[in-house]
C-alpha cells in the first residue's frame, strides 16, 4: 500500500472525448427511462449512481478554471 507521502504532487488531467460524455449521457437517459417499471434491479440502480457519478465528475474536470 502506497503511503500518502509517497504519492505524486501533480494528478494528470482527464481526458475524455466528448463522445464518451455522449455515451454515459445516453446510457444515463436508458436507464432513467427504466426507473418507472418495477423489475429496475439493485445492480441497475448502482449503474445508474455511477454513471451519474462519472459524469458529474468529468464535466467539472472538463470545466475552463
Amino acid at each position: 500500500m502506497a503511503l500518502p507521502s509517497n504519492a505524486p504532487a501533480c494528478v494528470p488531467p482527464l481526458t475524455m472525448s466528448s463522445n464518451s460524455l455522449e455515451v454515459l449521457e445516453r446510457l444515463r437517459e436508458s436507464y432513467e427511462g427504466r426507473l418507472a417499471q418495477p423489475a429496475l434491479t439493485e445492480t441497475d440502480h448502482a449503474v445508474l449512481i455511477a454513471v451519474e457519478i462519472t459524469l458529474k465528475h468529468a464535466r467539472k474536470a472538463l470545466r475552463p478554471a
